[in-house]
């Protein structure tokens, strides 16, 4: 199939929105669908697809990009299935107009359409490790901020965790299912050994897993694991069968569980055959199994947008989601993010792209040992006063600490001696603060400033994004499992989030962004039919 652009968007004789009534039009070009039509439908890049595609003229053309690209929009934006988004398009004249598919005498969409078009999207992520979806729609929202003329280089970071669909499976359970799949494989594709055909029969799943006393668990994981090597080592050899899914995940699940006792198994390690990506991470008092997601919002007073997000496995922790974000950012950008995402290393990354970092707290307390109200010299690496203006008698700097003595007649009796962080020794008192400590102590007092905490607050806008994702789409029931499956379908609910705040943005005028020569254009159209209807009744 080659690729083809949509050329196909402009009014025909046979339009159906020309057999509309004049307040049927009305009340279209006032609805959501005109704004989806002029402000988000001609941004969708359809030339960035183009890589999905054959590229001999010679072969069928495509089925419009924009159109299915649209319609998967359109769809999270009212939570349909694809059968759902599919009917809309073929029966609902606002999904035609917002999609300008009017002057099609059939929709060009067909019951595996998007199904096929996601597939292609995943492939090609896997081979080439480029996430077309991704790139669309964070092109789509910087567009989108645009034009709601969001100001400002100020944005906040959020993440979440996402569940995994998969059950949770005990440890005997991990090993055994991945032992009995792939001796379905083998004996569906070849002659399976009469050892482990007991496997075969549903009885033995129910004898193994659940007619089992405490004491008797680790005898059966034992016994289960020792008939997976046995499995790995018979059937290795088999070129065919090293081929397979099942094969690899029972090499993997292997090397994780054998020789190893509960305590010690990697929450990297399979959490169940059916989504290999997912992990595992207990996160405060909660257990997760399944990804992590990040999102980046641009925001000003007025308006917001979503300019980009991320999904990982759970492990993936937020500060290395706050290295990937610095790499993103541009010069000049203030991130208002949690304290998680706030380490000594990012910050100077930060400050080295000319990114500005403000964390809203910091892990391990705000406590300030007031190592900065002492006057250090940081080029120099000296110790230069203390607070309450005496000179050190020695300064060094020595393995990234500061360490200065000070004359004990002026420390023993000093009015600021009960909150100073130097040490009594037999000659002196010794000031010892580490680099990261002196930082630490100058961001927690910068941190207590009413800049500072009214910067910090509009932070808070951000976290009402992870309960809308788990209450309104769904985010923890996702009908597919993998990780490149799940970042495609966030991608598209982060999308349908944008899209319903660049319609509501631009829809506060009567007649939002309303195409004037079209609307007239139309209404000619329609009192021409009335008078030649009239002519001809006559």
């Amino acid at each position: 199939m080659s690729f083809q652009l949509n050329n196909a968007q402009q009014m025909a004789i046979n339009d159906s929105l020309l057999s509309l009534t004049e307040r049927e039009i009305k009340h279209l070009m006032s609805s959501w669908a005109e704004t989806f039509s002029k402000k988000i439908f001609p941004f969708i890049a359809e030339d960035r697809f183009s890589i999905l595609y054959s590229d001999n003229p010679a072969s069928r053309p495509n089925n419009p990009v924009n159109v299915y690209f649209g319609l998967l929009i359109l769809r999270d934006i009212f939570n349909q299935s694809d059968e759902e988004a599919l009917n809309s398009l073929m029966f609902d004249i606002r999904y035609q107009h917002a999609l300008h598919t009017t002057s099609f005498q059939e929709q060009p969409i067909s019951k595996n359409s998007l199904t096929n078009f996601r597939a292609a999207a995943y492939r090609y992520n896997q081979e080439h490790g480029i996430d077309l979806i991704q790139e669309e729609i964070e092109s789509q929202a910087k567009t989108f901020s645009k034009l709601l003329k969001i100001d400002g280089k100020t944005v906040r970071m959020d993440s979440l965790m996402i569940s995994s669909s998969c059950r949770k499976l005990s440890r005997l359970e991990i090993i055994y299912s991945t032992v009995s799949r792939l001796i379905k494989v083998i004996d569906k594709n070849t002659t399976l050994a009469e050892y482990f055909k007991p496997y075969l029969d549903e009885s033995h799943y129910n004898d193994t897993i659940y007619r089992s006393r405490d004491k008797d668990l680790n005898t059966k994981i034992k016994k289960v694991l020792k008939d997976g090597v046995r499995l790995y080592s018979i059937y290795r050899k088999d070129k065919e069968i090293r081929k397979t899914k099942e094969f690899k995940l029972l090499a993997r699940m292997l090397k994780e569980q054998k020789g190893k006792s509960s305590k010690h198994i990697s929450p990297d390690s399979l959490q169940n055959p059916t989504d290999p990506d997912a992990t595992y991470r207990k996160k405060g008092k909660k257990k997760h199994i399944g990804y992590t997601a990040n999102i980046i919002e641009k925001f000003d007073d007025k308006n917001r947008m979503i300019e980009g997000y991320d999904l990982q496995k759970n492990t993936y922790s937020d500060q290395k989601f706050a290295k990937d974000t610095i790499s993103k950012l541009d010069k000049g950008t203030t991130a208002l993010a949690d304290g998680a995402y706030y380490s000594e290393d990012i910050d100077k990354k930060a400050r080295a792209k000319g990114i500005k970092m403000v964390p809203t707290n910091l892990v391990g307390g705000g406590k300030n040992s007031n190592g900065d109200k002492f006057e250090i010299d940081e080029k120099e690496h000296l110790v230069r006063g203390c607070p309450f203006g005496h000179k050190p008698i020695t300064s060094k700097f020595k393995e990234g600490s500061y360490r200065a003595h000070f004359d004990k007649k002026h420390c023993k009796y000093c009015p600021l001696r009960k909150d100073c962080p130097v040490i009594e020794q037999k000659k002196s008192y010794l000031l010892k603060v580490s680099e990261k400590t002196l930082h630490r102590c100058q961001l927690i007092t910068k941190m207590g400033t009413f800049e500072y905490q009214e910067l910090a607050r509009k932070r808070a806008g951000i976290e009402g994004i992870p309960s809308v994702l788990r209450r309104k789409y769904k985010i923890d029931h996702l009908p597919v499992r993998g990780l490149i499956r799940g970042k495609v379908y966030l991608g598209f609910k982060i999308s349908a989030i944008n899209c319903k705040r660049l319609i509501k943005g631009l829809m506060n005028s009567p007649i939002p962004e309303l195409s004037t020569l079209l609307y007239n254009h139309l209404f000619s159209l329609f009192s021409f039919q009335r008078t030649y209807r009239v002519k001809f009744a006559a």
